[in-house]
Parts: structure tokens; sequence; C-alpha cells
């Protein structure tokens, strides 16, 4: 994947600048951590939990938009997490490994691999569970402060996940598949 900054469909910034611009919103607003979905949100399409074929191949379908801003909000100090339900962790850690080498094991992944369990008192439903245990590895401190519900924001293509998120006082915003160059609009106009 390249890195050369792409236009940006949504006005005359280059795509970096707005996903720059767009997390100063989101830092003002004292969000420190970012939880994103994998399928349909990060990636372009949905692996279904069985991607056949390398992860190189699969870091072809990482939307430009995510691959900048995840990549401003590692620069920035911002935490970082993927939060999923696919079980196919190996894969998502290897596209992560490929696209951030130098930040990688930074990012936590929560998927459906069984390889992590919550055991707070928190909400299960959604990807509740998913925050909190990569909250758990990120440790206090993580992001520039503590990370609560109200300094987060999780991003999902999933309207339900959307929902319990904000029943339980998380921000979050709905991530639309079809025009996902909405999204950094979406973020200012949250915030």
């Amino acid at each position: 994947m390249s890195t050369a900054p792409r236009p940006y469909a949504g006005g005359p910034a280059s795509l970096p600048s707005a996903c720059s611009a767009a997390l100063a919103h989101v830092r003002a607003a004292g969000i420190n951590f970012l939880a994103l979905d994998f399928d349909l949100t990060i990636l372009s399409i949905h692996t279904g939990g069985a991607w056949p074929s390398s992860p190189a191949s699969l870091s072809s379908h990482v939307r430009p938009l995510f691959y900048h801003l995840i990549s401003a909000a590692l620069a920035a100090g911002m935490s970082v997490a993927v939060v999923t339900f696919s079980p196919q962790v190996p894969v998502i850690r290897e596209v992560l490994a490929l696209l951030f080498p130098q930040h990688a094991s930074r990012i936590p992944i929560r998927g459906g691999d069984r390889s992590w369990s919550y055991e707070g008192g928190g909400s299960a439903a959604g990807k509740q569970a998913h925050m909190a245990s990569a909250v758990e590895e990120l440790g206090e401190g993580g992001g520039g402060g503590d990370i609560t519900r109200a300094s987060t924001l999780l991003i999902d293509d999933d309207a339900n996940n959307i929902s319990v998120a904000l029943a339980e006082g998380v921000r979050a915003i709905w991530l639309n598949p079809k025009d996902s160059d909405r999204l950094l609009e979406n973020i200012t106009d949250m915030i």
C-alpha cells in the first residue's frame, strides 16, 4: 500500500491532512482511544472471518481513509485497537504489521478467536467487552491519559454495535460502508 497522499473526495485537502484535522477535533473533545471494527470498516470488504489468501493481498482492501486515520492517531500518541468478531486475529495482526511496521505491536486486537477474555463488570453486548479488554492491555495512561467510556470513540459499520456503545456511554460513529468518505465529516459533526 502506498503511503503517498491521495486527494480526499470530501474536499481540497489531502487525505492525510483531513485525517489529522478530524483527529484534532477528536482530541479536543477528550477522546484518546479509537476502537475500530475491521470487516467493512477498516476494510472495504467483509472477509466473513475466512480470508483465503495472504495478509498482503488483504491489505490491499484497507481503506486509504483508515490507513491515514490510524497513522495520524498513532503519531498523535492516541491509543488504537481493532475490535472485531472475526476469528482471523493472526491475519489481522499481519495486515497491521505490513501497514504499520513500527507501531503494529501497540495496536491490541480483540477478535472472535477466544484468545482473550474480559472479567470486568461492564456490559458484554456489542463490542463493549472487546473495548474493555483492549483497554486493560493498553493499561492506565494509554493515549495521553486514562481511557474511559467518555474518552473512547468506536467506529463500526454495524448499527447494533453503535447503539450498544451509545447506550453504554461510549461515543460511537456508524460508518456507512457505501459512503465511507463521509466519516471525517461525521467525526467533525459529532464533536
